[in-house]
């Protein structure tokens, strides 16, 4: 099992000043995929920030949202070679 904890500071760091819900998704997929390579961390953010940087306040994020945006940064992680699909 690898530490996450580099990640996890790196993300902090670099995306300290994106919203709860951008910061939680981007938590959310490390956790889901299994992320534990920083330089991934560009790839995973151009994906959730697509969903969530507009995203209406007034609006529930629900779990559909974030299946979706998990999903959708699950392929882009492919599509680039980070991630083997699975068979």
């Amino acid at each position: 099992m690898f530490d996450k904890t580099k990640i996890y500071q790196d993300l902090k760091t670099r995306f300290k000043s994106e919203s709860d819900l951008t910061m939680s998704m981007m938590n959310r997929v490390i956790s889901d995929l299994d992320i534990h390579d920083a330089a991934m961390l560009d790839n995973i953010y151009e994906t959730v920030i697509y969903y969530t940087g507009d995203w209406p306040e007034h609006e529930g994020w629900g779990s559909s949202d974030s299946r979706i945006c998990v999903n959708s940064v699950k392929a882009k992680l492919i599509d680039c070679g980070h991630l083997k699909k699975a068979a």
